[in-house]
């Protein structure tokens, strides 16, 4: 096992993890090094059971609650991987497999302390996961940690995900421009450097545009389905009335200041190209946003959001 590479530190990650459900023991991290710039340059993951726990955390005089059960029995068995500048990938230097516990049955591994992401991702309420592991313990006291601190790793675990999401996107869409010069992207942060809007167009789009961009549908109406924020789709319609994707945009939410913000990175990919008519669904967010940018501009409400609000808003009795 030494000497196997690793592209990140997360699919070194994901490995283990899943070596350790087959095998049929938990996993948690253990030692995590960095360099003078404050990268990551070694990682290691070893078994729950792995060392004792200090004993000033059990004969604590002070102590209000009764110390959680003991889990760490002085386990062997560790994982570490270590960043190559030569090769640039994360290479195994220590891989133990040692253990002085026995392993989870196939009935018990669905159980195990460090998967329980897997039921949650199955659709389980972390409510239903939590009596699910008192049940295969015989007692909230035999879990070994407690109902807080499953949902605050869940919690964790999707926040991570997210972030690791943003990072693989923006890395792709900046791979893009490698294949496609004329591919644009741009993105804004929060003040905790988190990723909140993103607005990307490729080289046809933008070819599309200078020929057919005389009419423009500005649209947010879809929305993920797992982050449940707005998708911002510009279209418009080439001379055989086939519909032409001019760009995308993802938003944290829908106020106007979000959408002068896409509009902005619109036109900047556009060459300031503005178009003639511009169709909306009549959200006055949007409508600010390009009275503001586009005062010229002649800007109409689509005809279908008019006739399917009407229907909505009318009683059967006046139709």
């Amino acid at each position: 096992m030494v000497g196997v590479e690793f592209k990140s530190v997360e699919e070194a990650e994901s490995f283990y993890h899943i070596y350790s459900k087959i095998i049929g023991f938990s996993v948690r991290k253990n030692q995590c090094r960095k360099n003078q710039a404050g990268i990551v340059t070694t990682r290691s993951w070893c078994c729950s059971n792995e060392g004792f726990r200090r004993t000033k955390y059990i004969k604590n005089p002070n102590r209000v609650r009764e110390p959680r059960s003991e889990i760490r029995i002085g386990s062997r068995a560790m994982f570490r991987v270590c960043y190559s500048k030569v090769i640039k990938l994360w290479v195994v230097k220590e891989f133990r497999a040692n253990h002085n516990h026995c392993m989870a049955t196939d009935m018990q591994k669905h159980f195990l302390r460090s998967h329980p992401k897997l039921l949650k991702k199955a659709g389980m309420k972390t409510s239903k996961i939590w009596n699910l592991f008192v049940h295969q313990n015989g007692g909230w006291d035999k879990v070994g940690y407690t109902k807080k601190d499953l949902y605050n790793s869940l919690a964790a675990g999707r926040r991570g995900v997210y972030d690791l999401d943003a990072n693989t996107t923006l890395t792709f869409l900046q791979s893009k421009l490698d294949i496609d010069p004329d591919f644009f992207y741009a993105y804004m942060v929060d003040e905790e450097s988190k990723l909140t809007h993103l607005f990307w167009a490729d080289g046809a789009s933008r070819f599309d545009y200078e020929l057919f961009g005389d009419s423009l549908v500005f649209d947010s109406t879809y929305k993920t389905n797992r982050c449940q924020i707005p998708l911002v789709v510009l279209v418009g319609s080439n001379n055989h009335g086939m519909t032409c994707v001019f760009g995308f945009a993802l938003i944290q939410n829908e106020t106007a200041e979000t959408y002068t913000w896409v509009l902005q990175k619109f036109l900047e990919c556009m060459k300031e190209k503005l178009p003639e008519t511009i169709f909306t669904d009549g959200c006055r967010s949007m409508n600010k946003a390009i009275k503001d940018l586009m005062p010229s501009v002649v800007h109409r409400t689509c005809l279908w959001h008019i006739l399917n609000n009407a229907i909505k808003q009318c009683t059967k009795k006046v139709l």
